[in-house]
């Protein structure tokens, strides 16, 4: 069976109005361009749709069947069409994230606020070593990767959203304890003296 949807639309207008008048009115079209559709589905159908007595248009049997079926296209393709605006405004779908494990502690305060304001969006979260991610970044399997240092190269869009200072922790009685603006020179001092120490 061959079909358009131009075919069925009409068919489907014809059939809740009972009347070829209204449901040209309602599409815009001449009445002669709706019965040309019927006539085309109807040949496509092999079988003839409506009956025609004296002024008056109803179903037969086939077209009955014809009309539950159209009307479920309809609205699959009514869904479709909604599903399909959401994504183009990004309110429902699918996001692949996968996160370095230092970023572990800070993700779910970022995940919860996107998820009250995007409910419709299913979020799947990998937490691994900086191996995996490249793996999976050159592998395509996540749709966005946290990590503390992009890798360079590739096809990649990076973006730093957020700082992540590195802080220098040492025990209370520590020479360096308390100091403000200590420069990388001397924590390097200090950490080859602590080496010499250990051996």
């Amino acid at each position: 069976m061959h079909l358009t949807l131009r075919q069925l639309k009409v068919f489907e207008a014809v059939a809740r109005h009972l009347s070829f008048r209204r449901a040209a009115e309602e599409l815009h079209l001449s009445q002669p361009a709706v019965s040309m559709q019927i006539k085309q589905l109807e040949s496509n159908v092999e079988l003839p749709l409506f009956d025609h007595v004296g002024k008056k248009v109803f179903l037969t049997e086939a077209g009955r069947e014809m009309f539950h079926y159209s009307r479920a296209i309809a609205g699959l393709l009514d869904e479709a069409d909604e599903v399909i605006k959401q994504l183009k405004g990004a309110r429902r779908g699918k996001l692949a994230l996968s996160v370095a494990s230092t970023v572990n502690y800070f993700a779910p305060a970022l995940l919860g606020t996107f998820c009250r304001r995007f409910p419709d969006i299913t979020i799947s979260l990998d937490v691994t070593n900086r191996e995996t991610l490249l793996r999976q970044l050159a592998d395509n399997e996540a749709d966005l990767v946290i990590m503390g240092q992009p890798p360079a190269g590739g096809e990649l869009e990076a973006g730093a959203f957020m700082e992540n200072p590195l802080v220098v922790i040492a025990p209370p009685d520590h020479p360096l304890a308390g100091k403000q603006g200590v420069p990388m020179m001397r924590l390097q001092e200090i950490g080859r003296a602590s080496c010499r120490e250990r051996v």
